[in-house]
Parts: C-alpha cells; sequence; structure tokens
C-alpha cells in the first residue's frame, strides 16, 4: 500500500477552546445551507476570538422556522435571531435579514464551553437580552 504524504501532519495541534466569560468575535463567515435534516435550512456562522488569536473558530447555527414547530418553540428561535443581529448589528426586518451583511461584523460575547454526552467540547453564545424599549 503506498504512503500518502501530508506535510505538517506531525506537527498539527489541537487549537485552543475559548474559556467561559466575555470576548470580542468577528463573523468570518455566514452560509445558508441545507442542515442535517434534510429539507431544512440554517444559517451557519464562523466566528473567531479577537482576543484569543490562537483559539478554534466559534461555530453559530440559525434555524430557518419550522412550519410544523410549536408556536412557543418558534417564537423562541426568532427572539434568538433577533438577539444575535442586535448584538452583531446585523440589519433585518419583518422580511428577514441577508447573510451577506454578517461578514466582518465583531461584537463583545459571553461564551460557554459546552460537553456533549460524549465528551466532546464545543464554545456556545450567551446571547445579550434584548435592550427594554419603553
Amino acid at each position: 500500500m503506498p504512503k500518502v504524504q501530508y506535510k505538517g501532519i506531525a506537527d498539527a495541534q489541537q487549537p485552543t477552546l475559548l474559556d467561559n466569560g466575555p470576548h470580542d468575535l468577528r463573523i468570518v463567515k455566514a452560509t445558508y445551507a441545507e442542515g442535517k435534516t434534510p429539507g431544512r435550512f440554517r444559517t451557519e456562522v464562523v466566528l473567531e476570538s479577537l482576543d484569543i488569536l490562537d483559539s478554534q473558530g466559534v461555530f453559530h447555527y440559525i434555524a430557518d422556522l419550522n412550519p410544523e414547530g410549536t408556536e412557543k418553540g418558534e417564537n423562541y428561535k426568532t427572539l434568538l435571531l433577533k438577539q444575535f443581529c442586535t448584538a452583531f448589528d446585523i440589519p433585518f426586518d419583518e422580511s428577514g435579514f441577508d447573510t451577506d451583511d454578517f461578514s466582518g461584523k465583531v461584537a463583545n460575547i459571553v461564551t460557554v464551553v459546552d460537553t456533549d454526552d460524549q465528551g466532546r467540547k464545543s464554545v456556545k453564545l450567551l446571547l445579550p437580552e434584548l435592550p427594554v424599549i419603553g
């Protein structure tokens, strides 16, 4: 069997996860794509830390509304989207938002390290509450 050449494999190291706490995050990329469930779409956002440069990227997913979802669940998804757009100063209106407006936006967001049932760690965003008007 031939040996496959792969330069740098011996020196590859796991990047640092952001710790719990506030971090300056910049959106690197946002794409609208089909999610894990066929026929269901979501916006996939990749963020980088501006204060810990060698840290692993943070992935954030914004699920589309689900016509079969509960009113309470869909309202919560809408709230999370509005919190995200407000925190990063991303324009939106009643018809939605444009992923082209995401790239380069910066916000100071609290991150939380989460461990799944298989022991894998990931970084979640703790989005700020919306400002109270009135």
